[in-house]
């Protein structure tokens, strides 16, 4: 008789890639998912610092593929507004 044994979850891996709305970098976002842990997570633009959100078990890893195009050199700052 065979027994299968069934993990408790099943861990993945969701890999996207992002334009930056403030700088125009270009990224790849790495981020593991468990199902029913899954958090808001915050990553960041690496040219810029701009935040951005996911959902995600931890703070995703990002790998930048295209820098800024604005020509600009400024961190990106959040306003009240």
């Amino acid at each position: 008789m065979k027994h299968s044994l069934e993990p408790a979850f099943t861990a993945g891996l969701s890999i996207f890639e992002k334009s930056c709305g403030y700088c125009g970098a270009r990224f790849r976002v790495l981020a593991s998912h468990v199902p029913d842990h899954d958090q808001p997570e915050d990553y960041a633009c690496p040219e810029c610092g701009k935040r951005y959100e996911t959902e995600a078990l931890q703070e995703p890893e990002v790998q930048l593929l295209h820098g800024r195009t604005d020509g600009k050199h400024d961190r990106y700052q959040e306003t009240m507004f």
